[in-house]
């Protein structure tokens, strides 16, 4: 049965959820606050999981001709023990991850949105919601309601506005370490283009560099690169300018000289931050939460794209398979449980050892995470949990089941 639902945020899970919605009949109405949608940060990496989605939209050639593959991690100290090594080849001969600029991604799902011809309602920030007879209104911060619909889906990301009034919330705790990302031009040397790399040294600092393709507009390859920075101390870094942390990161990692070579102000970096957000209940009348503003975890383990296009194709598939919206709803916090909860409990337990003050936790890491990525049954847990095919601590999808689900055989390498 065909349902009016308005989705809130025009990000990559409401972009995605919308998409799946209106393939299935709904009437679909987009809310985003901004006057122009857009993306937020620099880039991200699509696991298969994310990929598959992305395919059933049939939206996955424009972000494989965007994105870059990425088939290696690799991580070590800047003194030179390695912390992990690890290969997509663990997971499935044939699948890999895809490191692809946000902008890329989301031009990707935002001109299908428009091709569908929905109705997207700009320069409008819902603050409030209400149930009115058996319907829900949504109200902007102005107090005006904006329409009443069958069914409400928050996709407003990590600072959802509704999420706060649900009465659900378990957990929201920012992080005290964010990052500050860039995009730089490849240099085509020292870095190989399917590899994420990363050096450390203790949990205080980390560096990245994330090959992530093409920009919108640009034909140029890329890279995201990150630095880890506690966000107290972001206010001091942009005072003190450029030149001397540059020499620092130079200090830690000398190839990254011809990337950070390419930021000329402090502005040329953006600077993101992190909280850790878990609900008792995503879902209450004709009103769910999906993505970042169900259950935003750190960056750790880059599955946030991924929960959030699982999310939307999830909510899609039990709306269909439940007639009623409330049956549909429930279905859908059943089905994403598993799963998200370990990614969020994971994310947690991980963070301190590569984000945090915490030198037991660094000590701890350099002297077992290399040894347990040399252990077939921890590295193949390890491969399951990034290449987000995990379901809980003992289960996990079957990577073979993606594979066909997106079949990889037939893309060029």
């Amino acid at each position: 049965m065909p349902h009016e639902i308005a989705i809130i945020g025009c990000g990559t899970a409401g972009l995605a959820a919308a998409l799946f919605l209106v393939r299935d009949g709904h009437q679909v109405t987009l809310f985003e606050r901004f006057d122009t949608p857009s993306p937020v940060g620099a880039g991200l990496l699509l696991q298969p999981t994310g990929l598959a989605c992305l395919a059933a939209l049939g939206l996955d050639a424009a972000v494989l001709a965007a994105g870059a593959r990425v088939r290696h991690l690799y991580g070590r100290t800047a003194k030179g023990r390695t912390i992990f090594d690890i290969s997509y080849q663990n997971l499935h001969p044939s699948l890999f991850g895809l490191g692809i600029h946000r902008g890329a991604l989301f031009e990707a799902l935002h001109d299908a949105v428009v091709q569908q011809g929905m109705k997207i309602v700009t320069g409008c920030n819902i603050a409030d919601t209400r149930i009115v007879g058996d319907r829900r209104e949504i109200m902007d911060k102005t107090g005006v309601v904006q329409g009443a619909f069958d069914l409400v889906i928050d996709a407003s990301g990590a600072q959802s506005s509704l999420r706060s009034g649900h009465g659900q919330m378990k957990y929201n705790k920012p992080y005290p370490y964010g990052a500050v990302w860039g995009v730089c031009q490849d240099p085509g040397q020292s870095f190989g283009r399917d590899v994420l790399q990363q050096r450390y040294d203790g949990a205080g600092v980390m560096i990245g560099a994330l090959p992530i393709g093409k920009r919108p507009g640009d034909g140029r390859e890329t890279l995201a690169f990150f630095w880890s920075l506690p966000a107290e101390s972001y206010p001091a870094w942009r005072e003190a300018g450029l030149e001397a942390w540059r020499q620092k990161v130079v200090a830690y990692w000398p190839e990254m000289l011809p990337l950070v070579a390419q930021f000329n102000t402090v502005d040329d970096l953006t600077f993101a931050r992190y909280s850790d957000v878990m609900m008792r209940q995503w879902h209450g009348d004709r009103l769910v939460f999906i993505g970042d503003a169900a259950h935003c975890t750190s960056p750790q383990l880059g599955q946030g794209a991924n929960l959030g296009l699982m999310d939307a194709r999830a909510i899609a598939d039990c709306l269909r398979e439940n007639k009623d919206v409330q049956a549909g709803l429930a279905a859908y916090s059943a089905v994403r449980k598993s799963q998200t909860t370990f990614y969020q409990v994971a994310s947690r337990w991980l963070t301190p050892f590569f984000q945090s003050d915490n030198k037991a936790a660094a000590w701890l890491r350099d002297m077992t995470f290399s040894t347990m990525c040399k252990t077939p049954y921890v590295r193949a847990q390890m491969m399951r949990t990034l290449g987000g095919v995990k379901t809980g601590i003992f289960t996990h999808m079957n990577p073979g089941d993606i594979h066909r689900d997106y079949d990889v055989r037939r893309r060029k390498p």
